[in-house]
């Protein structure tokens, strides 16, 4: 649009009438100042223009509520603006502000300002005369600071402040008493100010992303609740605590628990005798730099033998410092450093290392440093020592102190209550206690009741007890000796009728090892061992576990078996390869231990073979020489096994943050024959974003579909997904087998990856709660033309895939605000009612139907009516939302960030609202073996207990 037109405009206007006035994506690169004219102008919308500047006299617009002025070049805001008293909406985001006018102060009445995407580097302090301002929007700006001032707006009940680079923030933010939410994701923040806690109504505190230290990242991986509770005793009362963890490593009979000795002081022992698990013992130094303080290291003794190494994994915590033994008298070769240094990188990405040569006084440490360092930056320094003649020691002892002060968790602040509460635990001569006696040795120590749950996943995050407070089989004993847990555990991988069993452990043999323990703790400890998937009872004989690190090394024959299923007729084949740089113990043990519900019993050390409903059977195999692990399955629908497999395989991965992982896709052949070609996963994932359709294979020289290749291996391919149930299903006209056993395979891997990218989507915003529901108008019959004028019920759904479920009795909640509440959910609705419309009205003896006909008539009822509703989105939308309405009608995929992260906030505090006690109609939230969290009704969640 012209300048010339829209004078034109303004010209022909009844200046009276004209309250609105829409100009937005008109192209415009100025504003004629006529535009005064228009007196009555209430709302005035210029987003998406070329403006870089507006003209004084759109301070004349004194009538003026709502001014948009977004995605525009806008650098400076004339001082007029100032006249704009009546404005309680300015949006001038996606400009290139680097500065406010404090005249802006002047707009008292604003209840909403966007500012987000500017240049901004600071904010004037007059902004605290807005104390009308509600909505406050800072994200993706140059913030380094705020200024104090901005507590002062009393009524802010959102401040968005995220993507920016904040180093701190001042303690009178605390004022702010009417903020419900706080989002600092992504900035400089190295800790928060204690006074935060007295933010009474903050619901919701997002800080991902930030180099946090305190509130150390134990606590705020527990959420919201877990930091308000642990600032609010900081802030009564806090010290310094010097305590760090030293883990000793390396191969057997190096000499570690010698090295430790005569760090200690101690005298050499000649006899010194092999460690069988874990031992630790404490080591006190001077800090290097605060000669008034002792530092207190516990030191873990690793035993070197190969078979614990499985069970060393647990404990080689992050933020931790290494001692890495060898042996100089049979060389850094012998001693397997590669191996270790890969191990420690893949598990401890960012704790350093000392290289600890031993024996020096029988051969010198003959060592390629600097190639070691180039390929392993952790490594620190490079000590040389002898046990037996004292040498080196205190060069050694010196080199730990140095590195030791360094460490994150050295000088951490702990509140008082929970450090003397942490020395209170640590002093009990116990092996184990219950909870309640953990809740009294708290409560005796200060911790608040509300801080006492927080403080005992912290103290389990940081391995000083373990305590399962989420797993119903574990949370009845919590164990203060960590350590003497292993000692058990490593009499069962030690044990001679395990070892010629190949792996088998039987009750009679579980007896005899542990006569010692009462039969309840010899109970708690099988089930640990289970929950370190170190073990698994075998199916036809509860009796009997599988102690999966004494699998035989040798694969059986199992050949004959993998071969015949690939001679049936209409057999399809899919696979992956995880190509690691180093394949650490546990891999793939664990995994075959958390897939047991699949077992064949058919599996070795480095593989298995799986089976799904006799249809299916995968191969897994880990080729430790080539260093990849392979994921192979055949059946007629292998995609949703396989999905569900390779979602296993990523967990056991998960446990390793350092791990370098490539993942492969074989290409899909060519013209009928098969080709030996593999394209990364990571290519082709980001080929699809940037919507390319394929992809070249270098060995045939022609283009591959990238959408074929990733079929159901990435959720953004669920349309693809969706449109072949929907072919399928007009097909089923003669309910052909292999029809339906093709859309059972589709639904089950479509409901269960939409739970779990929603879940995924629910972790970032801190908003856990059930996700799968239905609405419907109260009453159940049909829907008013005015729909969000009508009653709503909401119907909570059992999420277990491919057999969504209403709950009978509970889960269903009535909503106030059905307009405000539709207009924040509609994009996830619609992406719900995509997957949910697949749904089969599947009768169970779970659910109590007496009359299947009338469930059934029900079921398709409650989807027929949450279809209309899907249906007339669009109509509920505001204006504004018009486009992104039409979008979710078409069922054409959103930014997540922009239309999950506000309709799943929405969900969950209607959940709370409704149910503050979070009953949610008996769901329970289960984590099954593939790393899923799924709602589940108590039928099917009884289904993942072991």
């Amino acid at each position: 649009m012209t300048n010339e037109e829209l004078l034109q405009i303004i010209e022909q206007a009844d200046k009276e009438k004209v309250t609105e006035l829409d100009l937005s994506n008109k192209q415009l690169s100025s504003l004629p100042p006529e535009i005064s004219q228009l007196y009555n102008l209430s709302e005035l919308d210029l987003s998406n223009n070329q403006l870089s500047s507006l003209p004084p006299e759109i301070g004349q617009l004194s009538n003026l509520t709502a001014l948009y002025l977004n995605e525009n070049q806008l650098s400076s805001l004339p001082p007029e603006i100032s006249q704009l008293s009546n404005l309680s909406e300015l949006d001038l985001s996606n400009n290139q502000l680097s500065s406010l006018p404090p005249e802006i102060s002047q707009l008292y009445n604003l209840t909403a300002l966007y500012l987000n995407e500017n240049q901004l580097s600071s904010l004037p302090p007059e902004i605290r005369q807005l104390s009308n301002l509600r909505r406050l929007y800072l994200h993706a700006n140059q913030l380094s600071s705020l200024p104090p001032e901005i507590s002062q707006l009393s009524n802010l009940t959102r401040l968005y402040l995220d993507h920016n680079q904040l180093s701190s923030l001042p303690p009178e933010i605390c004022r702010l008493s009417n903020l419900t939410r706080l989002y600092l994701d992504h900035n400089q923040l190295s800790s928060l100010p204690p006074e935060i806690c007295q933010l009474s109504n903050l619901i919701l505190l997002y800080l991902y992303n930030n180099p946090l230290t305190s509130p150390p990242p134990e606590i705020i991986g527990q959420g919201t609740h877990a930091i308000l509770a642990y600032l609010q005793e900081k802030l009564e009362d806090s010290q310094r605590q010097w305590v760090s963890k030293l883990l000793v490593v390396g191969e057997g009979g190096v000499g570690k628990t010698s090295l430790l000795r005569a760090l200690r002081g101690e005298e050499f022992d000649t006899q010194e005798s092999t460690t069988h698990g874990i031992e630790i013992k404490s080591l006190a130094l001077t800090h290097p730099a605060k000669p008034d303080v002792t530092m207190q290291l516990n030191t873990w003794d690793f035993g070197g033998q190969e078979i614990y190494h499985a069970t060393h994994q647990f404990f080689l915590t992050n933020r931790s410092l290494f001692l890495l033994a060898w042996n100089a008298r049979l060389g850094f070769e012998q001693g397997k450093l590669y191996y270790w240094l890969d191990t420690i990188k893949a598990l401890a990405p960012e704790s350093p290392i000392l290289l600890v040569a031993t024996h020096i006084d029988e051969r010198d440490a003959d060592l390629p440093l600097k190639e070691l360092r180039d390929k392993y930056p952790q490594i620190v320094e490079h000590c040389k020592i002898s046990s037996k003649i004292s040498l080196g020691i205190e060069e050694l002892r010196q080199a730990i102190a140095e590195t030791a002060a360094q460490l994150p968790l050295m000088g951490e602040i702990w509140p008082t209550t929970w450090l003397n509460a942490a020395n209170a635990i640590r002093s009990r001569p116990e092996k184990y206690i219950t909870p309640q006696q953990l809740g009294k040795i708290m409560a005796e120590s200060g911790v608040a009741d509300i801080s006492q749950e927080v403080l005992a996943r912290w103290l389990h995050e940081l391995g000083e007890i373990l305590y399962f407070q989420d797993n119903e089989e574990l949370n009845d004993t919590v164990i203060l000796k960590p350590q003497w847990v292993t000692q058990y555990i490593s009499k069962v991988l030690e044990s001679e009728e395990v070892i010629n069993k190949f792996g088998i452990f039987t009750r009679q043999e579980m007896d005899k090892l542990w006569q010692d323990l009462a039969p309840s703790m010899r109970d708690h400890f099988l089930r640990l061992m289970e929950r370190f998937d170190l073990s698994y009872r075998t199916l036809e004989n509860r009796d009997i576990s599988l102690i999966v690190e004494r699998l035989p090394l040798d694969p059986p024959n199992y050949e004959q078996q993998w071969q015949q299923i690939k001679a049936k007729a209409n057999c399809h084949e899919i696979s992956m390869k995880f190509k690691l740089n180093t394949i650490p113990a546990g891999i793939p043990t664990w995994f075959i231990a958390r897939q047991h519900r699949f077992t064949t019993n058919t599996h070795w050390r480095n593989g298995a073979l799986l089976a799904y409903e006799q249809e299916h059977l995968a191969l897994v195999e880990a080729v430790k020489g080539d260093r990849y692990i392979k994921l192979t399955v055949r059946g007629a629908n292998p995609l949703n096994f396989f999905v569900l497999l390779r979602d296993g395989i990523e967990v056991t991965l998960s446990r390793f943050p350092g791990l370098n992982i490539q993942r492969t896709i074989p290409c899909l052949g060519h013209h009928g024959e098969p080709c030996t070609h593999e394209f990364d996963y990571h290519q082709l994932s980001k080929r699809w974003e940037k919507k390319k359709a394929t992809i070249e294979c270098p060995e045939a020289i022609e283009d591959v579909s990238v959408a074929e290749l990733l079929y159901g291996l990435n959720f953004h391919t669920q349309n693809a997904v969706l449109e072949r149930i929907d072919e399928l299903e007009t097909k089923v006209v003669d309910k052909q087998a292999t029809i339906l056993n093709e859309i059972k395979n589709l639904r089950e891997l479509s409901q269960r990856e939409f739970t779990n990218f929603f879940r995924r989507e629910q972790a970032k915003i801190d908003s856990h709660c059930p996700n799968i529901f239905v609405l419907r108008p109260r009453g159940g019959k049909s829907w008013q033309k005015a729909i969000a004028g009508q009653k709503i019920d909401l119907q909570l759904y059992c999420q277990a895939p491919g057999c969504w479920h209403p709950l009978q009795t509970g889960g269903l909640y009535e909503i106030d605000e059905p307009a405000k509440w539709l207009r924040a959910t509609a994009p996830y609705i619609g992406k719900l009612f995509k997957v949910l419309r697949f749904a089969a009205p599947i009768i169970g003896p779970w659910l109590g139907v007496v009359d299947p006909k009338e469930y059934e008539a029900i079921y398709k009822n409650n989807l027929e009516l949450f279809k209309e509703l899907a249906e007339k989105l669009p109509e509920i939308q505001d204006a504004a939302d018009l486009e992104l309405a039409d979008k979710i009608a078409r069922g054409e995929d959103l930014d997540p960030e922009r239309a999950d992260g506000a309709a799943l906030r929405a969900l969950r505090q209607l959940l709370e609202e409704k149910d503050p006690q979070q009953h949610w109609g008996g769901l329970k939230k289960v984590l099954t073996p593939e790393g899923h969290y799924l709602w589940l009704c108590e039928h099917h969640a009884a289904e993942y207990k072991r």
